[in-house]
């Protein structure tokens, strides 16, 4: 019992101490009264626990200098769970199950937000229920959250990623560093960027100290950098070095016109182009068909899709295709399928379970679709396009129809719903993990030497041995 003596002195010096500064507890009016937070000062040292006492008080919250009945909220940092049951014990408290056990960065959240947040699950101090309780667990391993503890997969397909991403502020500065990379057609280092950004969005927190990415994978000594600076600085210089750079402003207009891409993108910086105004204004280029219509629908091609429209458009294809084929089976793919709610294309995954194919469907639906008011007649020139731009009352949005033998159904509907990332990260798992190549139509087992059939999703991840993730999990 001699090591719970410590703490007792110590609060009590600190309540001697109290009586001669009353203004600590006593100048702000406590503007959230339903909870009252007791910050442990264990591993985090008197000066700082000072300091974020204050901070709270100063935002309305009422932060007790003493563990006492009225406590709802016990914050601590640098402590796991059972270290802090551990020193509930020593003031002999009782029940334990009355108080929130959370990590500092609930507290952050809160003065960020300055009101309470939910104190979800991210928050709370928590230990792997299937460990025993032995001295073994006070260990530095277990000073980390539980699913921290436990095995993150280098592969997105192990993992289950949400839309809930907790580290935007990280993985919008790597996707950011990615994209300069691939502007640059360097992969190696674009896919270090991607595969962290993927990570951190899959993580079920938010990362606030470096010791929160100890042990993980793919997050090398350039994210490590980046990472450490923004929670030092609040951001990165290299990436706001990046964003104002001319090469990656001017790309990064170009590639959002439909139909151009980093090579394009290249040649029009060489002769010194940079903005899309500018690229409009040249006359002398010879632009795809794509490109043209990227430039004539272009504001409208940029501008967000939303899940109303993509549920119009896909009313529009479904009775289109319904047309040709009655037993057609029209699914739409992409992020609409992982949950978004918004978009910059829509894509159309189309096949026949019936006996009957048409190899001219797709001529037939466009056919049909150009017949119809609204809709880019591609035998018009492009002046008298721009003429019926500049009157139309509707909205031009991109649609990617894809057609399917019945039997590679499966396989498509996986690789068109996505996440880029997840589907990148399944063929690799599947490569160098299994032996095994995949892709839209197919899954090759070449040790077997035969072609895996799947009647579902659900017995391909079966085939890979992997659990079946669902399409609104792949959002890496």
């Amino acid at each position: 019992m001699d090591r719970f003596k410590a703490p007792a002195v110590i609060s009590q010096r600190k309540r001697q101490k109290g009586l001669h500064s009353p203004k600590l507890s006593c100048s702000y009016e406590i503007k959230f009264s339903n909870l009252v937070i007791f910050i442990l000062q264990r591993k985090m040292g008197r000066t700082r626990r000072m300091f974020l006492m204050e901070l709270g008080r100063r935002k309305g919250f009422r932060v007790e200098s003493e563990l006492s009945d009225s406590v709802t909220h016990i914050v601590a940092e640098n402590n796991s769970y059972l270290e802090v049951l551990d020193w509930l014990k020593g003031q002999a408290v009782g029940d334990s199950s009355r108080f929130e056990l959370l990590d500092i960065s609930w507290f952050t959240a809160c003065m960020e937000a300055g009101r309470p947040v939910d104190s979800e699950i991210k928050y709370h101090l928590m230990v792997r229920q299937e460990q025993p309780q032995s001295p073994s667990l006070n260990t530095p391993e277990l000073e980390m959250p539980a699913f921290i503890a436990t095995k993150v997969s280098q592969y997105s397909c192990q993992r289950k990623t949400t839309l809930n991403n907790y580290n935007k502020k990280f993985t919008d500065a790597f996707e950011v560093m990615a994209e300069n990379y691939e502007f640059k057609e360097n992969e190696i280092f674009c896919l270090e960027f991607l595969r962290a950004a993927s990570l951190l969005k899959s993580l079920p927190f938010s990362v606030t100290r470096m010791k929160d990415i100890q042990g993980l994978p793919c997050v090398g000594d350039q994210v490590r950098d980046i990472i450490e600076e923004i929670i030092e600085e609040g951001e990165s210089s290299r990436v706001k070095e990046v964003l104002n750079d001319e090469r990656y402003k001017a790309f990064k207009q170009f590639t959002s016109v439909f139909g151009v891409g980093v090579k394009t993108s290249e040649k029009w910086y060489r002769m010194g182009l940079r903005t899309v105004e500018e690229v409009k204004a040249d006359k002398t280029l010879k632009l795809s068909k794509m490109q043209k219509a990227g430039f004539l629908y272009y504001e409208d091609l940029v501008s967000c899709v939303s899940k109303a429209e993509a549920d119009a458009v896909s009313l529009i294809v479904k009775n289109t295709v319904c047309t040709f084929l009655p037993d057609a089976l029209v699914t739409i793919t992409g992020g609409f399928r992982r949950g978004k709610n918004i978009g910059h294309d829509i894509d159309f995954l189309i096949t026949n379970p019936g006996p009957r194919e048409d190899d001219e469907l797709l001529h037939k639906v466009i056919d049909l679709w150009k017949k119809q008011p609204g809709v880019d007649n591609s035998t018009c020139n492009t002046s008298e396009k721009l003429e019926m731009a500049e009157v139309k009352d509707w909205k031009a949005i991109r649609v990617d129809l894809v057609i399917t033998p019945f039997e590679q159904y499966s396989y498509a509907l996986l690789g068109w719903t996505g996440s880029r990332q997840f589907g990148r990260d399944l063929r690799r798992y599947a490569s160098h993990e299994r032996k095994m190549i995949l892709d839209n139509h197919a899954l090759y087992d070449r040790r077997k030497r035969i072609f895996l059939k799947a009647g579902s999703e659900e017995e391909i991840f079966a085939h890979l041995g992997l659990d079946y993730v669902e399409p609104w999990e792949r959002n890496a």
